[in-house]
């Protein structure tokens, strides 16, 4: 079943603001729309007329067509979910000490898989 494409776009328009660091106050301000109006988007309360779609992105600073993109991996309905974009975006989504964390055990990964001899060699 194909997603609803409101409900893509206030997904990815809530992506993208807590990607740039934005309140909702703070890129409807942009915008030149309410805070509210832009909460009811982000839930799929309300459908965007594509110049609010428009202005969204402009708040952004992305281009419009981002605002329309499948989450990674989503794009191909049948094929799953692509872990390494995944993985970057939960990753994005995490605080400083978080992220530090996570590069010490991507790190000591690929010092143990250096070390083991591949299959094949």
């Amino acid at each position: 079943m194909e997603k609803d494409i409101y409900a893509l776009v206030g997904a990815r328009v809530r992506e993208e603001r807590k990607r740039a660091g934005l309140t909702l106050e703070a890129l409807a301000g942009q915008a030149g729309i309410s805070a509210s109006f832009l909460a009811y988007i982000e839930a799929n309360a309300r459908k965007p007329s594509l110049a609010t779609v428009d202005k969204l992105a402009r708040g952004l600073g992305v281009p419009v067509s981002e605002l329309f993109k499948a989450f990674p991996g989503s794009h191909r309905p049948h094929e799953g979910p692509d872990a390494a974009a995944q993985f970057a975006q939960s990753v994005r989504d995490m605080g400083p000490g978080e992220k530090a964390a996570v590069l010490d055990i991507v790190r000591a990964a690929s010092k143990t898989l250096r070390r083991r001899p591949r299959a094949g060699r």
